[in-house]
């Protein structure tokens, strides 16, 4: 069962969302129609269609937009511009438009790519600079002080046990 499955049949229709209001914002509208109330379709940022499910149905309009739903999306920039990588402020070239799954095939995720090469000492220093240098500087000397104590203990248990008389 896909996570967007389990989500829709036991939160959004469970004893949890019973009574309450939920707005969910989806491009998933097949999977979210049998708990669906009232739908409103939007089109670049204008209301397309709207109303309860039964009265798109009667008006032929719910078909129109389950249909809508499954229509590939247009890629608005080109795929051979470059971009500026924040962490090391080298030129990356954009990656080849994604394909989209096609309708039926049941995939909802495209297969994880693997990044290779070096991490920059910058990427370094502003992931530092993120966290915090004081919770940096607290994590190092709460090592130094164990460090220190683990070496006391050694001492100590040396002395103690006569070895050093």
């Amino acid at each position: 069962m896909h996570t967007a499955q389990h989500l829709v049949s036991n939160c959004l229709s469970g004893d949890l969302a019973r009574g309450r209001t939920i707005i969910l914002v989806t491009h998933h509208i097949t999977l979210c129609l049998p708990i669906a109330y009232y739908l409103l379709e939007l089109e670049h940022g204008k209301i397309k269609h709207q109303g309860t499910i039964p009265e798109l149905d009667e008006r032929g309009l719910l078909l129109k937009v389950i249909e809508s739903e499954e229509e590939p999306f247009l890629e608005t920039q080109s795929s051979d511009q470059e971009t500026l990588n924040e962490a090391d402020d080298t030129a990356v070239k954009d990656p080849p438009p994604r394909s989209h799954s096609q309708p039926g095939d049941g995939k909802l995720i495209e297969v994880e790519a693997r990044a290779e090469g070096r991490v920059s000492l910058r990427s370094y220093v502003t992931y530092i600079r993120a966290a915090g240098i004081y919770c940096w500087f607290l994590t190092l000397a709460i090592m130094v002080f164990i460090r220190a104590i683990n070496i006391g203990n050694q001492v100590s248990s040396y002395y103690s046990l006569g070895i050093c008389r």
